[in-house]
């Protein structure tokens, strides 16, 4: 009786190694499965600047000036309005986004220009909300290879008060920036 007790008891524990083997192969398999999901591509260019993070700043240097009689044709000078576009292209991006635009002047030797408007243009609608400046851009502007255009003008204004800093911008290479900082993030409807 106890030779038969061993062998039946012997018998199960095979079998049982046996389910046991048999379940975590089909276990381990279930995990091995590979998937296949195409993620969206996000690749936006501003004034063909590579912008592939969420917030950018960048300096435009690209900026026309209105003639003035008292200066130089293509300088900036006291009494001078300038302006400068971005061009807002997704490119190859396939989804929609917001963006928003900021322009910091708080610089000491900016405090005498002021920004005296940033519009779209070619059909582009701006948000405003304490100086920044945004859109939605859809996707069916996106496929439809649409590219927003935004114009900033600017003025240097000269009331006399900023002789000081007037003159130290006078003094300076002859190059000036204006920095622009440019968020975006993908938006859901």
């Amino acid at each position: 009786m106890k030779k038969t007790l061993t062998v039946i008891s012997c018998l199960f524990l095979v079998l049982t190694f046996f389910q046991i083997t048999r379940s975590f192969g089909v276990f381990e398999t279930r995990f091995t499965e590979d998937s296949d999901i195409d993620i969206a591509k996000w690749h936006i260019y501003v004034n063909d600047y590579d912008l592939n993070n969420t917030t950018n700043t960048f300096y435009v240097d690209n900026i026309t000036y209105t003639n003035n009689q008292s200066v130089s044709a293509g300088r900036f000078a006291p009494g001078v309005t300038g302006s400068f576009l971005l061009e807002i292209d997704p490119g190859d991006t396939e989804v929609s986004f917001e963006y928003q635009i900021s322009i910091d002047l708080s610089n000491s030797l900016y405090d005498q220009i002021t920004i005296d408007s940033i519009q779209g243009i070619n059909g582009t609608n701006l948000t405003a909300n304490n100086g920044v400046y945004g859109r939605v851009f859809p996707l069916s502007d996106i496929i439809n290879g649409v590219t927003d255009t935004i114009r900033v003008t600017f003025t240097w204004n000269d009331d006399g008060n900023h002789d000081v800093t007037d003159s130290a911008m006078g003094s300076a290479d002859g190059y000036f920036e204006i920095p622009v900082s440019i968020s975006f993030s993908q938006h859901i409807e």
